[in-house]
């Protein structure tokens, strides 16, 4: 049975999401004959970048194309999309990363597409390829055959040589939106008659950080744990994550100084099996948000929050002051420390609450400073 993270997989420009700056000039070169011969795509994984490649490969080898609406069912469009074209060649540079593996392909560009208009070369974790393998397809890169175009795809642009970036053409994909991933899942929900409320998509995209197949796989996974009926429990169950009203409690309770409600509220979810190590980083990330509400007047569009969310963090933000939020992220950065040296969180997480909830009790310089 194939993954829903490929079943799924953008087909045509059209079902790109997140990425309208970089679908929009890939169009525009399509419709005015400027497709260049060398593109480099560079973003975090599971942003779209091969999907995007294949799609560049779809548009220009489509029976119709060049063309910036491939009909995705023709035999060069269904070829490329199940990888058996033999004008479209995927090359893993992590494995195939050398001197000799280069010199095999440049050997064989020199050959006229099968069946289609260009021969595409999709070179996916470029960044990985040696110097050595770089300089070998600078001239190549340089001056090409009419018939080629290269994509490579990186996560780690600044590995990339100046000279290969000099003379690509560079698409930076970001990170998509809080809503854009809702979008998806709910566009996978239907498709495969999921039952899954909002606010558990919301926790799936916003455990994935800004990956789409992270959190399509995260989908999968919980459709197959609940009979394909998804709810917040599960979701937190599987991932581990830390319910937002939690966090919300946990910031509640130090604005009203209440240093028992705190910490017994850090015992229960303990009781409950909550990781202490990621209820610290979901904490910091919410005190993050927090302290940008403070700064800048409102609710950056970029955070991953709901709507709901965004009115809860301005009243939030309101309500703790700014000094208290550095502090205690001061703080938690004590826990952090700790778990990367294999420490528990638990009595930093505890002290660190103590700490700002009864100052006086803190006689550290830090915390004579802070008061």
């Amino acid at each position: 049975m194939t993954a829903l993270y490929r079943k799924y997989r953008p087909q045509d420009f059209d079902d790109v999401v997140g990425q309208e700056p970089v679908v929009r000039t890939l169009k525009n070169a399509i419709e005015l004959g400027q497709v260049r011969q060398a593109y480099l795509f560079a973003g975090p994984r599971g942003t779209g970048k091969t999907s995007m490649a294949r799609i560049l490969a779809k548009a220009l080898n489509c029976e119709h194309g060049p063309t910036t609406t491939p009909d995705t069912v023709c035999h060069a469009c269904v070829s490329i999309a199940n990888g058996s074209s033999l004008d479209v060649v995927e090359v893993d540079a992590a494995s195939q990363r050398g001197i000799d593996d280069i010199r095999e392909i440049r050997d064989r560009v020199v050959l006229q597409p099968a069946e289609g208009n260009y021969k595409a070369y999709i070179l996916d974790e470029a960044h990985q390829l040696t110097d050595q393998a770089w300089n070998a397809l600078l001239k190549l890169i340089e001056e090409p055959p009419p018939h080629l175009v290269f994509v490579f795809c990186t996560t780690d642009l600044a590995k990339v040589l100046a000279t290969v970036r000099s003379r690509c053409q560079t698409f930076v994909f970001a990170r998509p939106r809080l809503p854009d991933l809702v979008r998806v899942l709910r566009r996978v929900c239907e498709g495969e008659g999921l039952d899954a409320p909002d606010a558990a998509l919301a926790l799936i995209a916003r455990g994935a950080r800004g990956s789409f197949r992270d959190a399509v796989s995260t989908l999968d996974q919980l459709a197959s744990a609940t009979g394909n009926a998804v709810d917040v429990q599960s979701v937190l169950q599987l991932l581990g994550a830390v319910e937002e009203d939690a966090l919300f409690r946990i910031c509640d309770a130090i604005v009203e100084r209440d240093t028992a409600g705190a910490l017994v509220f850090i015992e229960e979810l303990a009781e409950q099996g909550q990781d202490l190590g990621r209820l610290v980083n979901d904490l910091l990330e919410h005190l993050r948000h927090l302290m940008l509400v403070q700064h800048m007047g409102h609710v950056p569009d970029s955070l991953p929050v709901t709507d709901e969310t965004r009115e809860r963090l301005r009243e939030q933000a309101n309500q703790l002051p700014e000094p208290t939020v550095l502090r205690l992220c001061d703080l938690l950065a004590v826990a952090v420390d700790d778990m990367r040296q294999g420490g528990d969180p638990r009595l930093p997480l505890e002290l660190a609450l103590v700490k700002v909830t009864r100052p006086g009790a803190d006689l550290s310089r830090e915390s004579l400073a802070f008061r």
